[in-house]
Protein backbone atom coordinates (compact mmCIF):
# COMPACT_ATOMS: atom_id res chain seq x y z
CA UNK A 1 0.00 0.00 0.00
CA UNK A 2 1.38 3.10 -0.92
CA UNK A 3 1.65 5.87 1.52
CA UNK A 4 -0.09 9.46 1.93
CA UNK A 5 2.61 11.82 -0.53
CA UNK A 6 4.76 8.84 -1.85
CA UNK A 7 4.44 8.14 -5.49
CA UNK A 8 5.04 4.87 -6.84
CA UNK A 9 4.77 6.46 -10.43
CA UNK A 10 7.08 9.76 -10.60
CA UNK A 11 9.65 10.78 -13.14
CA UNK A 12 12.45 8.32 -12.70
CA UNK A 13 9.24 5.52 -12.28
CA UNK A 14 7.67 4.02 -15.47
CA UNK A 15 3.91 4.79 -15.42
CA UNK A 16 1.75 7.88 -16.34
CA UNK A 17 3.60 10.76 -14.38
CA UNK A 18 6.67 9.75 -16.29
CA UNK A 19 4.77 9.27 -19.40
CA UNK A 20 2.99 12.85 -19.20
CA UNK A 21 6.41 14.65 -18.27
CA UNK A 22 8.18 13.00 -21.62
CA UNK A 23 5.80 14.09 -23.50
CA UNK A 24 6.29 17.36 -21.62
CA UNK A 25 9.61 17.01 -23.28
CA UNK A 26 8.77 15.68 -26.57
CA UNK A 27 6.75 18.76 -27.36
CA UNK A 28 10.01 20.82 -26.18
CA UNK A 29 12.02 18.80 -28.51
CA UNK A 30 9.59 18.62 -31.44
CA UNK A 31 9.34 22.79 -31.11
CA UNK A 32 12.83 23.45 -31.32
CA UNK A 33 13.50 21.47 -34.10
CA UNK A 34 10.57 22.90 -35.55
CA UNK A 35 12.68 26.50 -34.72
CA UNK A 36 15.01 25.23 -36.84
CA UNK A 37 12.95 24.41 -39.91
CA UNK A 38 12.25 28.20 -39.42
CA UNK A 39 15.63 28.85 -39.64
CA UNK A 40 16.40 27.44 -42.48
CA UNK A 41 13.38 28.22 -44.30
CA UNK A 42 14.11 32.35 -43.55
CA UNK A 43 17.51 31.46 -44.02
CA UNK A 44 19.13 32.59 -41.18
CA UNK A 45 21.25 30.97 -37.96
CA UNK A 46 19.16 28.64 -35.58
CA UNK A 47 19.22 31.53 -32.68
CA UNK A 48 17.99 33.97 -34.76
CA UNK A 49 14.77 31.72 -36.15
CA UNK A 50 14.28 31.39 -31.77
CA UNK A 51 14.64 35.14 -31.20
CA UNK A 52 11.62 35.63 -34.35
CA UNK A 53 9.64 33.10 -33.12
CA UNK A 54 9.76 34.79 -29.47
CA UNK A 55 9.35 38.67 -30.75
CA UNK A 56 5.92 36.98 -32.59
CA UNK A 57 4.97 34.98 -30.05
CA UNK A 58 4.93 38.34 -27.57
CA UNK A 59 3.65 40.39 -30.28
CA UNK A 60 0.64 38.10 -30.80
CA UNK A 61 -0.41 37.80 -26.78
CA UNK A 62 0.02 41.71 -26.92
CA UNK A 63 3.50 42.07 -24.71
CA UNK A 64 6.17 43.00 -27.27
CA UNK A 65 9.43 42.42 -25.75
CA UNK A 66 12.69 44.89 -25.14
CA UNK A 67 15.95 43.42 -26.11
CA UNK A 68 16.65 42.45 -22.28
CA UNK A 69 13.38 40.26 -21.59
CA UNK A 70 14.22 38.82 -25.27
CA UNK A 71 17.73 37.85 -23.86
CA UNK A 72 16.38 36.36 -20.79
CA UNK A 73 14.17 34.12 -23.23
CA UNK A 74 16.55 33.07 -25.57
CA UNK A 75 19.49 32.56 -23.01
CA UNK A 76 22.22 35.05 -24.20
CA UNK A 77 23.81 37.52 -22.61
CA UNK A 78 23.69 41.14 -23.36
CA UNK A 79 25.96 41.46 -26.03
CA UNK A 80 25.24 38.67 -27.77
CA UNK A 81 21.94 39.67 -27.91
CA UNK A 82 22.43 43.11 -29.41
CA UNK A 83 24.53 41.22 -32.04
CA UNK A 84 21.92 38.81 -32.81
CA UNK A 85 18.90 42.00 -32.95
CA UNK A 86 22.05 43.93 -35.40
CA UNK A 87 22.09 40.93 -37.46
CA UNK A 88 18.24 40.59 -38.08
CA UNK A 89 17.64 44.82 -38.44
CA UNK A 90 20.44 44.45 -41.04
CA UNK A 91 18.51 41.49 -43.03
CA UNK A 92 15.28 43.06 -42.41
CA UNK A 93 13.30 41.20 -39.92
CA UNK A 94 13.25 42.89 -36.89
CA UNK A 95 12.74 46.97 -36.10
CA UNK A 96 13.80 48.35 -32.74
CA UNK A 97 10.59 51.34 -31.55
CA UNK A 98 9.61 53.40 -28.47
CA UNK A 99 6.00 53.22 -28.92
CA UNK A 100 6.00 53.56 -24.95
CA UNK A 101 5.39 57.02 -22.90
CA UNK A 102 9.14 56.48 -21.57
CA UNK A 103 10.82 56.86 -24.78
CA UNK A 104 13.93 54.36 -22.51
CA UNK A 105 11.95 51.20 -23.64
CA UNK A 106 12.71 49.82 -26.47
CA UNK A 107 10.25 47.48 -28.24
CA UNK A 108 11.17 45.01 -30.78
CA UNK A 109 8.76 44.45 -33.73
CA UNK A 110 8.85 41.79 -36.20
CA UNK A 111 8.73 43.78 -39.79
CA UNK A 112 5.49 42.93 -42.01
CA UNK A 113 7.57 40.81 -44.06
CA UNK A 114 8.97 38.99 -41.67
CA UNK A 115 5.85 38.27 -39.58
CA UNK A 116 3.64 37.32 -42.53
CA UNK A 117 6.52 34.71 -43.34
CA UNK A 118 6.44 33.84 -39.80
CA UNK A 119 3.23 33.47 -39.34
CA UNK A 120 2.99 31.65 -42.96
CA UNK A 121 5.57 28.81 -41.29
CA UNK A 122 3.66 28.13 -38.06
CA UNK A 123 0.08 28.43 -39.42
CA UNK A 124 -0.21 24.94 -40.46
CA UNK A 125 1.09 23.66 -37.15
CA UNK A 126 -1.44 26.00 -35.32
CA UNK A 127 -4.28 24.52 -36.79
CA UNK A 128 -3.45 21.35 -36.37
CA UNK A 129 -2.79 22.28 -32.52
CA UNK A 130 -6.46 24.03 -32.68
CA UNK A 131 -7.78 20.51 -34.24
CA UNK A 132 -6.77 18.47 -31.38
CA UNK A 133 -7.49 21.15 -28.87
CA UNK A 134 -11.34 21.24 -30.09
CA UNK A 135 -11.93 18.03 -28.90
CA UNK A 136 -11.56 18.66 -25.14
CA UNK A 137 -14.10 20.34 -22.99
CA UNK A 138 -13.67 23.73 -21.29
CA UNK A 139 -13.28 21.66 -17.92
CA UNK A 140 -10.81 19.57 -18.91
CA UNK A 141 -8.59 22.24 -20.83
CA UNK A 142 -8.93 24.15 -17.81
CA UNK A 143 -7.57 21.53 -15.73
CA UNK A 144 -4.68 20.97 -18.20
CA UNK A 145 -3.76 24.49 -18.07
CA UNK A 146 -3.96 24.11 -14.51
CA UNK A 147 -1.47 21.20 -13.89
CA UNK A 148 1.13 22.64 -17.14
CA UNK A 149 1.16 26.25 -14.83
CA UNK A 150 1.88 24.14 -11.99
CA UNK A 151 4.58 22.47 -13.85
CA UNK A 152 6.00 26.11 -15.02
CA UNK A 153 6.09 27.20 -11.42
CA UNK A 154 7.89 23.83 -10.11
CA UNK A 155 10.63 24.60 -13.07
CA UNK A 156 10.87 28.06 -12.72
CA UNK A 157 11.27 27.99 -9.18
CA UNK A 158 14.34 25.63 -9.35
CA UNK A 159 16.10 27.90 -12.09
CA UNK A 160 15.11 30.94 -9.85
CA UNK A 161 17.04 29.09 -6.90
CA UNK A 162 19.73 27.69 -8.86
CA UNK A 163 20.47 31.04 -10.55
CA UNK A 164 20.74 32.68 -6.82
CA UNK A 165 23.08 30.04 -6.15
CA UNK A 166 25.31 30.50 -9.17
CA UNK A 167 25.09 34.25 -8.44
CA UNK A 168 26.07 33.51 -4.56
CA UNK A 169 29.23 31.17 -5.64
CA UNK A 170 30.11 34.20 -8.39
CA UNK A 171 29.84 36.37 -5.97
CA UNK A 172 31.92 34.72 -3.38
CA UNK A 173 34.74 34.01 -5.98
CA UNK A 174 35.26 37.65 -6.62
CA UNK A 175 35.81 38.25 -2.86
CA UNK A 176 39.04 35.87 -2.75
Amino acid sequence: MAVPGEHTDSLFVPGRRSRLLQLLRTYTDTHVELTRHLARTLGIHANDAVAIAEILWAEATGDPLSPVRLSERIGLASGGTATLLNRLETAGFVVRSREDTDRRIVRLRLTPQARSRTEEFFLPTGEHLNNALDGYDDATLESMEHLLTEIVAVTAARNEQLRADLKRVSSGRQGT
